[in-house]
């Protein structure tokens, strides 16, 4: 089962600073050359320039575990974890006074949820779990997230199973990064915890594809997103320690 990109051998490879080690999650500023991205400590927006390779750092609202973003216009979502998951609504996020809002999942902190994705055709959130409240359950849940009420469906929108796809010796698949493909419709998923791979499905849950992702080159990949082009771009966190690699963004072509 393979996805159409080659992963051994990236288009485009950026190096961050150990500044921002922790970034871990992405999304493409359409238009604009550019990526926002958060990390790990703070509920706050960066912009990646993709030609001068300079970062702008918007406004902090708070210092929680920030997973993913996704970026509608001039507002930015960005899901954050822990007891109490959330997704935090920073309208005009890029100027002098964003105002920012709060919305509870109320989900059971087993869920995990790590990924966050804009569905353009349903024209709601994608939410990716990378857990289960249910012991030795294999199942990982997607649920939506109703932009115009703020609020999280009751049931996911699809589930995968992770033993269709997990080899000999590969116990777990846990989604830390989601992105809906803007040409093919198909739902990706990434994931570092478990197996290190990504994952491709249709809207019934049925996988399509899935790819494992070598180490020496992904050292934590955390997050995942789409140019309008097809292209795929992950991130990955850095290691630990001065001489650990650094955080990185890959940019791999679309193979029709």
């Amino acid at each position: 089962m393979n996805i159409p990109y080659d992963l051994e051998n990236p288009k485009k490879t950026y190096e961050l600073s150990n500044k921002y080690r922790e970034i871990s999650g992405i999304c493409p500023l359409q238009g604009l050359n550019s990526l926002a991205f958060v990390e790990d400590e703070a509920v706050r927006v960066h912009r990646f320039d993709l030609s001068s390779e300079k970062i702008t750092k918007y406004a902090k609202h708070g210092a929680r575990d920030s997973e993913d973003i996704t970026i509608l216009g001039n507002t930015a979502y960005i899901l954050t974890a822990g007891k109490h998951p959330a997704i935090y609504r920073v309208a005009d996020y890029t100027g002098r006074s964003p105002q920012c809002h709060r919305h509870d999942l109320n989900l059971n902190e087993e869920y995990d949820p790590e990924g966050l994705c804009h569905d353009a055709k349903g024209d709601r959130l994608l939410i990716a779990c990378k857990g289960s409240p249910t012991k030795g359950d294999t199942g990982r849940g997607v649920f939506p997230f109703d932009i115009q009420l703020g609020r999280r469906a009751k049931s996911p929108v699809l589930t995968i199973d992770c033993q269709g796809f997990l080899g000999e010796g590969e116990s777990t698949f846990n989604p830390s990064g989601i992105a809906v493909h803007p040409i093919t419709n198909d739902v990706y998923l990434i994931g570092t915890k478990g197996t290190r791979m990504i994952v491709c499905c249709g809207w019934d849950g049925r996988v399509k594809g899935a790819a494992r992702l070598d180490r020496d080159r992904f050292e934590q990949p955390e997050g995942i997103a789409f140019a309008e082009s097809g292209e795929l771009i992950v991130c990955s966190e850095g290691a630990k320690g001065k001489k650990g690699k650094k955080a990185s963004i890959f940019v791999f072509a679309f193979v029709q």
